[in-house]
């Protein structure tokens, strides 16, 4: 099924028994620590927290929400049944889909209209936004997406920065350079005029998934919402900007941000995706917050980074392994059987070797997908190999390569201002380069007639096994 707001994906997450409800918590670290700690037990519940520090009883903040298999399953597909690379090959299939009929669709009226605050009535510390970590520069709106319009070509883009609450109508908004949110901001400011934004603090997942991939310049994250979705996302006009807004959302911030020169404002630190605080506290753009539009009983949909692992990422399937594994097979690559990508920055490719320099040849042009920014290594394996199973690519890395022919460093790699690697004095110079590991761990193509079998059972015959014998153990 599609869901079309956050409520309804609550409802059927419930009805699984994996939505727990807290109510007095504090927004102060205490909010965080408890998400972090629900995150890694076994069941990773979703926490709906209420009660919330001085804001109003049924200001809500939801946390873990796609971080199982079964949860991300169900917002990629309707289905709980889809694990691993499947997980992968769904995302892969809708973004193919961007341009097929999937186009937004305004409608003359949203819940997310139900009120609406103008002026000197805005008050962002209404809401309950936490500070997540310890060390955070201040407290954060994690997960939100940020939604602005291309000048001159006039297409819209959805894209997750980070945000942080200065005070109740200012929020710093950080954003890499390269990327299309960046570009867009550079546009407005090469004008001297201020880029008008609207951000969704919660939305139906079908965005939150759609506004954590690399969609190709020109086409418009809503289109692959829709495409998730199975139809066309209904949209309202901003009441300041008139950008497209998710009907159904829970709560829409809309303002402008300055040129950095005219207006900016000391951000950060922050606890980031990587598992580090990767950047200290630097001048960055401001968001001028001018109307403030939400539902009744409103629920801000959190992704707050605390890491890449099981369970603390914030989706079970890292969505940028759908950009390589298209861009892969846009370049002609053919045999790719799955994609993965494990930690923040350690992505595995699966193929089928047809000829000599096949793996290299996917390695390399891999390497060179938006979709392994700040990585550190592609890794490609066999199709024997499940790349979403680490034990198993450690174990074909382990026996297949031959680190002397084997291993390339890619050096100055497009990387991230939230790399922890690389130096401080660097990023202020806007040095956002790093090296990349390239290792081929496949059975080497011209020995694959005479490399040592496997001494395992074929997947046909586990297949038959089970069928037969799978309920006296399973």
């Amino acid at each position: 099924m599609a869901y079309k707001d956050i409520r309804e994906f609550i409802d059927e997450i419930d009805r699984l028994g994996q939505v727990k409800r807290v109510a007095g918590v504090g927004w102060d670290l205490e909010l965080g620590a408890l998400t972090e700690v629900a995150a890694a037990l076994p069941s990773c519940p979703m926490l709906l927290f209420d009660k919330i520090g001085a804001c109003p009883p049924g200001f809500r903040v939801l946390t873990n929400i796609l971080h199982t298999e079964q949860r991300l399953s169900l917002a990629l597909s309707g289905s709980p049944d889809f694990k691993g690379v499947e997980l992968a090959k769904q995302w892969k299939e809708a973004l193919a889909k961007i341009g097929a009929g999937y186009a937004p669709c305004e409608v003359s009226s949203g819940p997310v209209q139900e009120h609406t605050i103008r002026g000197g009535q805005v008050n962002i510390l209404d809401f309950p936004i936490p500070k997540w970590h310890a060390l955070d520069g201040g407290r954060y709106i994690a997960g939100a997406i940020t939604v602005m319009r291309v000048p001159e070509e006039g297409w819209i883009n959805l894209g997750i920065f980070r945000l942080q609450v200065h005070d109740k109508a200012t929020l710093g908004i950080m954003i890499t350079p390269g990327k299309h949110g960046r570009t867009i901001l550079e546009k407005y400011w090469a004008k001297g005029e201020s880029c008008p934004v609207a951000i969704s603090l919660g939305h139906a997942p079908s965005l939150m998934l759609a506004a954590s991939v690399h969609v190709p310049w020109g086409k418009s994250e809503y289109e692959f919402a829709g495409a998730l979705a199975g139809g066309p996302i209904e949209v309202v006009p901003g009441a300041y900007t008139g950008l497209p807004i998710p009907a159904t959302a829970e709560i829409v911030i809309e303002g402008e941000i300055p040129p950095l020169e005219q207006e900016g404002h000391l951000e950060g630190p922050f606890g980031e995706a990587t598992g580090y605080y990767t950047f200290e506290e630097t001048l960055q753009p401001v968001v001028k917050i001018k109307s403030i539009m939400h539902r009744d009983a409103p629920i801000i949909a959190s992704q707050p980074p605390m890491g890449p692992f099981p369970g603390q990422a914030q989706f079970a399937t890292e969505p940028r392994v759908a950009t390589v594994w298209n861009d892969l097979e846009r370049s002609g690559i053919a045999g790719i059987r799955g994609v993965w990508r494990h930690g923040y920055g350690f992505t595995v490719i699966s193929l089928k070797q047809a000829y000599a320099g096949h793996a290299k040849q996917a390695a390399l042009i891999a390497t060179g997908s938006r979709g392994t920014l700040a990585g550190r290594a592609v890794v490609v394996v066999d199709e024997d190999i499940d790349p979403a199973n680490i034990a198993e690519v450690i174990w074909a890395i382990s026996t297949r390569c031959e680190p002397e022919r084997h291993v390339e460093i890619i050096k100055e790699g497009w990387s991230s201002d939230l790399d922890p690697v690389i130096p401080s004095a660097e990023k202020h110079r806007g040095n956002f380069t790093s090296g990349r590991l390239i290792i081929d761990a496949c059975i080497p193509f011209l020995r694959k007639g005479e490399f040592p079998p496997r001494n395992a059972a074929s997947a046909e015959l586990k297949a038959q096994v089970w069928e037969k014998w799978g309920k006296n153990i399973g």
